[in-house]
């Protein structure tokens, strides 16, 4: 096949025609700087197609590998903000004074392609085919997918604009069980929203379009990249601290989008007026047990919300788990709440009636069984005694009842203890108080590894204990709880005192002198520090002795987290050109026109 032929915007054989006959797309469409030129070769072997989609933190291009014949995703690092291309070369120029910020956020870029690499198989994932390092940047390939299309395009195309929940189920489960290996593995993807989620030809839905984090926070060094309905507050300059809960609210935005028909309103919007509104007809074709997954899912303020996907996935699915769970951490917030209660979806109902819940009120819901006042006049009738045909009361039957019912709680609560406790965990972020007299109280420790410190330390929901913070480095982001020297689950008496370790992020180390070192001696050197080492050669005219450092990427004295990238500047072998003798008569003296051009060039006319 020849390269020339293909299309750059689907890859297919387009003929002698510039305009493609498969998707109408002009092959002699310029593509602009500081974009790769169309049919530029990166790693040997991918040919860059046209742009498809750019953001903070880079650009992905629609690509071929010419060694397998097969379309690609080339996504190249490419923050906007900081570097240009050269006209007459692909490689990135870094503006000064962000060489630093780019060869950390560089170093940000490969660690998240490489984890997501080391997770290929994950059926919601698209598979990362290489990744490497060129142009004073890097790029990462990925499997493209003929016919895949985003699910705001599926969902714009669909009769009725959304799904009912049986088929959305079926589509949207999966995706929750790679997302919380993600998120086990360290990685949030920040940016879930029907744009970056995608329907494959298998009917089957895939996670796209990842980013490092400072593109998609507010304040982040970079283009931010948001996505109105479907970012929480975390992203939007509240202070507040991102994680599982973050892709959480977005992934229930999303579910109530393809269910509901409509984007939910603006995260910020609900910070100051917190009212979501489902239609009637959906309300009432929607299980309780969906809707109040969605609502504790799309709490506005992370600590209220749904914490992890295990946990979310378990409430979508009904499970026995989530209810128990709910029992424990909804018994505070019920006392708190007891007099809201939820409009009655049921009754003289239209097309235009819509049910309003507010999402902070747990109590009305109750993860999703509706407390309604529907039947409160049969209850009040149910209550007066009644005679049966042998001349006993109702009230009598209702005793015996109560009995059964009571016995059979009885016999559950053992088989809980015995069997069913050790297969569900309760969130510690709630403690469960017992009470053994009146001047003893016995709470239970809850498991804060993981939590931010800032969030607990004055968090009425930890009351119970007050709190001894030590600080540590670590590899975990700083302020995260990293240890705590009472183990989770230990009953003790209020008021405890729980020393937690904190991190303080990664050990900093200092940045050495290294110019006119060798590169092996200033490779060998920084290695040990902790430093990632990269080399970019510079040409030489023989002034300077090759193989020596020329400068650094980071300054000399500056500190920095271990892990980061410094690059080189190592003088090249020297160049010779052979040069032609010349005589008196074939040398001539210079215009004043062309000397007035040479001293601009120099900067003067000396």
């Amino acid at each position: 096949m020849s390269y020339e032929n293909l299309c750059m915007n689907c890859m297919k054989e387009k003929g002698s025609s510039e305009q493609c006959p498969h998707c109408h797309f002009h092959n002699d469409s310029l593509q602009l700087p500081p974009f790769l030129p169309m049919r530029t070769i990166v790693g040997g072997h991918y040919l860059v197609g046209a742009v498809t989609e750019s953001n903070g933190d880079g650009t992905t291009y629609m690509g071929y590998d010419t060694q397998t014949k097969t379309p690609v995703t080339i996504r190249e690092f490419l923050p906007d903000t900081m570097v240009r291309r050269s006209s007459d070369s692909s490689s990135l120029l870094v503006r000064e004074g962000s060489q630093e910020t780019y060869y950390s956020l560089l170093s940000s870029f490969l660690e998240l392609w490489g984890k997501l690499q080391k997770m290929n198989g994950l059926s919601a994932l698209i598979s990362v085919i290489d990744i490497f390092e060129e142009n004073n940047t890097a790029y990462a390939i990925s499997e493209y997918a003929e016919g895949a299309q985003s699910l705001r395009d599926y969902l714009l195309a669909a009769k009725e604009g959304y799904l009912p929940w049986k088929e959305a189920r079926v589509m949207f489960m999966p995706v929750l069980s790679t997302l919380a290996t993600l998120h086990q593995n360290g990685i949030i993807h920040r940016g879930i929203s029907p744009s970056t989620l995608y329907i494959y030809p298998d009917h089957k839905v895939r996670i796209s379009d990842f980013s490092i984090p400072e593109c998609r926070m507010v304040n982040g060094g970079l283009t931010t990249e948001v996505f109105p309905g479907y970012t929480p507050v975390e992203q939007l300059g509240v202070q507040a601290a991102s994680g599982a809960w973050t892709d959480i609210y977005s992934f229930a935005a999303v579910l109530y989008r393809v269910l509901i028909g409509r984007a939910p309103i603006d995260a910020m919007v609900r910070l100051e007026n917190d009212e979501m509104m489902i239609p009637a007809k959906f309300a009432d074709a929607l299980p309780n047990h969906v809707v109040g997954a969605l609502v504790n899912a799309l709490q506005v303020l992370p600590e209220d919300r749904t914490r992890n996907m295990d946990r979310f996935r378990a409430e979508l699915s009904a499970s026995q788990v989530a209810e128990f769970a709910s029992e424990y951490e909804e018994e505070e917030k019920a006392r708190k709440r007891q007099k809201m209660y939820a409009p009655h979806p049921i009754g003289n109902k239209d097309d235009t009636q819509e049910l309003k819940f507010n999402p902070l009120q747990q109590q009305a819901l109750n993860d999703g069984y509706v407390r309604t006042h529907l039947h409160e006049e049969e209850d009040e009738e149910d209550d007066r005694p009644r005679r049966d045909h042998t001349g006993g009361t109702a009230k009598t039957i209702l005793t015996t009842i109560m009995v059964v019912l009571l016995i059979a709680a009885l016999l559950f609560g053992i088989l809980y203890v015995t069997v069913l406790k050790d297969h569900f965990t309760v969130d510690p972020g709630e403690t469960t108080t017992v009470t053994l007299s009146a001047d003893v109280k016995v709470v239970e420790v809850p498991d804060l590894v993981g939590k931010y410190y800032a969030a607990i330390e004055n968090s009425p929901r930890y009351s119970s204990f007050t709190f001894t913070e030590v600080e540590a480095y670590s590899d975990e982001a700083t302020g995260k709880i990293i240890a705590q020297n009472i183990d989770a689950g230990t009953k003790v008496s209020e008021g405890t005192n729980i020393e937690l370790t904190v991190s303080k992020g990664p050990e900093q180390i200092t940045m050495p002198d290294v110019t006119g070192s060798t590169y092996d001696d200033a490779n060998a050197r920084l290695t040990a520090l902790g430093f990632k080492v990269s080399r970019s050669d510079i040409s030489n005219d023989g002034s300077q002795i090759s193989g020596t450092v020329k400068s650094a990427s980071l300054s000399a004295g500056s500190q920095h987290r271990k892990g980061t990238l410094v690059v080189l500047q190592v003088w090249d072998e020297p160049v010779t050109q052979a040069t032609e003798p010349t005589t008196e008569d074939d040398v001539t003296e210079p215009s004043s026109e062309d000397s007035n051009f040479f001293g601009t060039l120099t900067g003067g006319t000396d």
